[in-house]
């Protein structure tokens, strides 16, 4: 990897590849975050995606610059022990979060596709990714690679066959939303959205930012991810917002509009956003035992252990309440985080600026 460097399209599939995770594909995140406030929620899109470009090129630029690769660091420039441990602290939990939705994913998944109850589908996912963790298993930019292209197809394929196949309401624009208290209006929402999912996307794209030849390769890369991220956005949001009344109360509502349109329609995409729930439990749990490990000298084997069972019994809550709680409370703490990542840059390009003037003089 490192003779060649990493291409443009590796750094687009791992942008996606951190951000579909079990609540974009399933429907239930940009249902909370964005279908909730229709036509308004479309404007939110818009401005997450640039938000997205922006700052995802911002981190990775730190991070080939600077050669950090601590998510504290790249948050908090200078020396501050007890903000940067708050940070890191804040981080390691927040993965843990989705390694317990992923799990109650699972389940309200094998109860809707197979009818099993939905502890047992918990169960089932919990023992499967602690297996395979104790197999030490890695490769998640090929992974990525290739589930992430077959999740993009398939929910464009379903987005676009349902707008001709059902009738849908008209395009509603509504600024504020009881849905969710945490998530009263549009740009609330929009802001949280990116600031967790930033947290998630760093854990991929810091790693390999040492590994780029130049940051031209970033900013293509990150054109691409974004690009093809939009495409699968606006393709789950819009059926979201105009059949709404349909969708509003499922737990996965893009599998409910798939197995409409045809049972094995159904079938395929229940696969898939179980292999993206999988990947994503599974490159999260790799990230909080790797950071523990880094704290506490602990037997890899009993510290996955316990914290597949702890994520296991977090899961019983279920995934849509689960959604509705940690993703916003991690989006108001990522904000915060956002912000320093970029007086972090900022502060580098001053830096840069003051050299040249010296050079200069």
């Amino acid at each position: 990897m490192k003779g060649r460097g990493i291409s443009s399209r590796e750094i687009s599939m791992a942008f996606t590849g951190s951000l579909l995770g079990a609540g974009f594909v399933s429907g239930q995140e940009l249902m909370q975050f964005f279908a909730v406030f229709g036509s308004f929620g479309l404007m939110g899109m818009v401005f997450s995606m640039l938000m997205f470009l922006l700052l995802s090129s911002i981190v990775m630029k730190i991070a080939k610059r600077t050669g950090i690769t601590s998510f504290d660091q790249i948050i908090v420039k200078n020396e501050i022990p007890w903000l940067r441990a708050f940070f890191g602290g804040a981080f390691i939990i927040f993965l843990f979060g989705l390694v317990v939705i992923m799990i109650a994913g699972a389940g309200a998944l094998f109860n809707q596709v197979f009818g099993l109850p939905v502890i047992l589908g918990n169960t089932l996912m919990a023992v499967c990714v602690g297996v395979v963790a104790l197999w030490e298993a890695r490769g998640v930019l090929t992974a990525f690679g290739i589930t992430v292209p077959l999740l993009i197809v398939v929910s464009v394929i379903t987005g676009i066959l349902s707008l001709f196949l059902f009738k849908g309401t008209s395009l509603i624009g509504q600024p504020f939303s009881g849905a969710n208290p945490l998530l009263g209006n549009w740009v609330f929402s929009t802001f949280t959205f990116v600031s967790y999912n930033m947290m998630a996307a760093i854990s991929i794209l810091v790693p390999i930012a040492g590994d780029i030849r130049d940051e031209k390769t970033i900013h293509l890369g990150m054109v691409k991810g974004v690009a093809q991220l939009a495409l699968v956005f606006l393709c789950i949001l819009l059926p979201l917002i105009l059949h709404q009344s349909m969708l509003s109360e499922a737990d996965l509502p893009m599998l409910t509009l798939a197995e409409n349109i045809h049972p094995a329609l159904g079938i395929v995409y229940a696969l898939l956003l179980f292999c993206g729930m999988f990947g994503s439990a599974l490159s999260c749990l790799f990230g909080v035992a790797y950071r523990i490990r880094q704290a506490k000298n602990l037997k890899t084997n009993r510290l996955i252990a316990l914290l597949v069972t702890i994520a296991f019994l977090g899961s019983i809550a279920g995934f849509k309440e689960l959604i509705s709680v940690i993703l916003p409370v991690f989006g108001y703490i990522g904000f915060f985080a956002m912000i320093g990542i970029i007086m972090h840059y900022l502060s580098l390009r001053r830096n840069a600026e003051s050299s040249i003037i010296d050079a200069v003089e």
